[in-house]
Order: C-alpha cells, then sequence, then structure tokens
C-alpha cells in the first residue's frame, strides 16, 4: 500500500492531465455536434430566453468548443483555450440549464457547473506535464 501511495504522490498531476485531455475531448465532440446542427443550437438558445441568441454567437459557441476544445486536450495555450470556453458555459448553467434543477431527474446544470468549474481551475493553474505547454516551457532554447 506504501508503495501506491507513492506512486500516486509523485504522478498525482497526470490525473489532472487526464481529466483536462478527457474535458477537451468532450467540449471538442461537443462542438462538432453544435456544428453538424446549428439550426438546433439556435433554436434551444431561443426557446430557453438566452440573451443575444443569434447565428453569431452560435458560430461563437462552436468555435469556442471545437478549437478550445482541441487546445485543451493537446494542453496547447490551455489558460487561454478554457478562457474561451467560460462565458459559453456561464451562459449554459445560467440561461439553458438553470431552469432544470441541479438535482432534478435528466438535468445538466450539474454536469455543465462541473465543466465551467473546471475550465476555471485550467484557466488559473494551466497544463500539467503532460501537454505541449509544459514541453515547450521546458525546451525553449534561451
Amino acid at each position: 500500500m506504501d508503495k501506491w501511495n507513492h506512486w500516486l504522490t509523485n504522478h498525482k498531476d497526470w490525473w489532472i492531465d487526464l481529466i483536462r485531455m478527457y474535458l477537451g475531448g468532450v467540449l471538442l465532440y461537443k462542438g462538432l455536434d453544435f456544428l453538424a446542427d446549428t439550426d438546433a443550437l439556435i433554436r434551444l438558445m431561443e426557446l430557453n430566453n438566452a440573451p443575444m441568441a443569434s447565428t453569431l454567437l452560435a458560430h461563437y459557441i462552436v468555435i469556442a468548443h471545437i478549437c478550445g476544445g482541441f487546445l485543451l486536450f493537446a494542453g496547447l495555450l490551455t489558460r487561454f483555450a478554457a478562457l474561451l470556453q467560460v462565458p459559453v458555459l456561464i451562459g449554459a448553467v445560467l440561461f439553458i440549464h438553470s431552469k432544470e434543477g441541479f438535482l432534478a431527474p435528466g438535468s445538466n446544470l450539474a454536469y455543465a457547473s462541473m465543466i465551467l468549474l473546471l475550465l476555471v481551475h485550467f484557466s488559473l493553474y494551466g497544463s500539467g506535464r503532460i501537454s505541449a505547454d509544459f514541453y515547450i516551457e521546458t525546451h525553449r532554447s534561451v
């Protein structure tokens, strides 16, 4: 048990990197899903009385999810990629999912809130050792 605990302690940032990569993959997939049916995204925003629901906002959401998701997955420009997503998730939490209730069956509010918290985390702390950011930082010639 001590060896396992020692290994986990020495590799704890791997878990954060795996979470970042998973989060990036999910956001990339969601962006591609929205891209496949942008009209449905616009209707969803209009049905929930989201302010500024428009084609322009829908395209920002798609681009933020696709580009930001890819960058998060790779760990490249991690803070920027996460910050790109934060306004989208704030809007999703406040205007789309807030009416569902936090613990209601079938509610996505808890899921969207968790993604928002993870994005805030990566906005503040950046990526870990398994990332393009770390590789660039450690292999930069001065």
